[in-house]
């Protein structure tokens, strides 16, 4: 799905539903770490809900050596296609760059019922650590 579709969709889902809270929330959540970890292509996960309506599910992973995006890619849509999308409605969005890739996705559980909307962002490459924290 292309960008402006896609916003448009998760616009109108967004407007005529409410995000998903609570328990729900919570295991998708687990749904998403779950699932990214059993990925032959994925050696880290982290993921947190935001708080934010736009993303309540923010999802970051990093990759094999030697996967390409486009493999990534799709295995990216296979998770979210059979495992992690509600039956009743889902709409997604890929897009990649040299740095990974990333899906955006919404989904809803039934019609106007409750709506979970992530974002899973894969890099290529762990960032190199360095310096002092606090």
């Amino acid at each position: 799905m292309e960008p402006p579709e896609f916003a448009a969709v998760k616009q109108r889902v967004m407007g005529e539903s409410s995000p998903s809270d609570g328990h729900d929330l919570d295991g998708m959540s687990m749904d998403f770490d779950g699932y990214l970890w059993h990925s032959r292509l994925i050696t880290e996960v982290a993921v947190r809900l935001t708080g934010d309506t736009d993303n309540l599910i923010m999802a970051t992973c990093w990759i094999a050596p030697g996967c390409s995006t486009v493999e990534i890619a799709a295995e990216l849509e296979r998770i979210w296609l059979q495992d992690l999308r509600y039956q009743y409605f889902e709409a997604h969005m890929i897009t990649s760059g040299e740095r990974g890739v990333r899906l955006d996705v919404v989904t809803q559980i039934a019609p106007d019922d409750f709506y979970v909307t992530a974002a899973v962002v894969v890099e290529t490459a762990r960032p190199a650590t360095g310096g002092a924290t606090g």
